[in-house]
């Protein structure tokens, strides 16, 4: 028979993270760690990184001598976006069958436990909240306990990007530093290509057998460099997305991590539908003499366009236009280019920049603005 109940009875919550213990590195003057035969146990959630898996084991003990009924143990894990109901895990990683839960009758000295497991995929503050049920054993009305644990999810690596174009093929530089405390395995760095593009390494073009695995200490850099091409480009989607890159490593203790970066994207104006270039006259240009310039009007994409020329003089220093600002070019096929004659007057003496050029579409009124052309000496009269 069960002992009478005291007058408060609230069973005991316990939560763990489940990780590895780490190491306590010595200091050594070589390229390599050497360790020590001491090991340091958690004694704290510790430092918790993006990409890796949240593990913890809950356990709710009935410490009283009377026993409880209909005590059931449920998790969440509240991320700075989402929340999620976490599930018993243990028959996953290979461990016994967990007990029912809620359980009918929790025995004095009992417990009801769960082991759960999240990916990690955020960066910020996470709550992982903890709720238990039971019956009040001598009232039996439905009480419950609720607990939270705040963690910060901290960022392991920080990949800076730079982007190279040339012609029709990108090429895609990634810094990759270790932020950590502690050193790490990087084994796979991949550029995950978004269709129709396709990423190699171009490390891996000269040898392809070579490993690609890298060890980082704190602080540690390591670089990669992707060429990013497709055989069909559809220059009519503006902004283009290259892909995304991934990085996957282990800790000195291997414990797995994973992460992917944000879209690595071409840039506005790196690569325009429609484009346009200059011929000016090969002998000298002087202060108020007008000349005329040819301007090829090239349609990038992969569609007809009807467009116009636009010379906005207000826009315009050094060098204006002195004939028709406007100009229809007509639809110009997929590909295909048309020239135009246009008079430009020099007002400035120097290193002179035809600008305020744009093309634009007249059928959706999209704009096209260009670059500042080649520099053109202008001499005094």
């Amino acid at each position: 028979m069960s002992a009478a109940p005291p007058a408060t009875t609230q069973p005991t919550l316990k939560v763990m993270r489940l990780y590895k213990p780490r190491l306590n590195v010595e200091p050594t003057y070589g390229r390599d760690f050497e360790l020590s035969n001491m090991l340091l146990l958690p004694d704290s959630f510790g430092n918790i990184y993006l990409g890796e898996t949240f593990s913890s084991y809950i356990s709710v003990i009935n410490q009283f001598a009377c026993e409880l009924q209909q005590v059931g143990l449920t998790a969440k894990l509240q991320t700075p976006t989402t929340r999620s109901d976490l599930v018993d895990t243990r028959v996953s990683r290979g461990g016994s069958t967990p007990p029912p839960n809620p359980m009918p009758v929790l025995l004095s000295g009992g417990n009801l436990d769960m082991a759960v497991e999240y990916e990690l995929n955020e960066v910020g503050v996470h709550t992982l909240r903890v709720g238990v049920s039971y019956l009040d054993p001598v009232t039996l009305e439905a009480k419950s306990l609720r607990k939270f644990y705040r963690f910060n999810v901290l960022n392991p690596l920080t990949i800076t990007f730079k982007h190279l174009l040339i012609q029709d093929e990108s090429y895609v530089e990634a810094k990759i530093q270790n932020i950590t405390q502690g050193p790490l395995l990087v084994e796979t760095v991949h550029f995950l290509a978004s269709p129709p593009f396709q990423a190699v390494e171009l490390a891996t073009l000269h040898d392809p057998e070579s490993s690609r695995q890298a060890y980082l200490a704190p602080e540690e850099t390591m670089q990669r460099v992707f060429k990013v091409s497709s055989p069909q480009l559809d220059l009519s989607l503006g902004t283009l997305n290259l892909g995304r890159l991934e990085v996957a490593w282990k800790s000195c203790m291997g414990e797995a991590g994973r992460l992917q970066t944000q879209p690595v994207m071409r840039k506005v104006g790196s690569l325009k539908e429609a484009s346009v270039v200059i011929a000016t006259p090969t002998h000298p240009l002087r202060v108020g003499r007008p000349f005329v310039a040819t301007f090829v009007v090239r349609n990038n994409g992969a569609r007809a366009m009807n467009l116009q020329l636009q010379l906005r003089r207000e826009l315009m220093t050094g060098i204006v236009c002195s004939s028709l600002a406007f100009q229809n070019v007509g639809v110009v096929a997929a590909n295909g280019s048309k020239q135009l004659q246009v008079e430009l007057l020099p007002l400035i003496a120097g290193l002179q920049h035809i600008q305020g050029v744009f093309i634009v579409e007249l059928e959706t009124q999209a704009e096209f603005p260009q670059d500042k052309t080649v520099p053109l000496l202008v001499e005094t009269a």
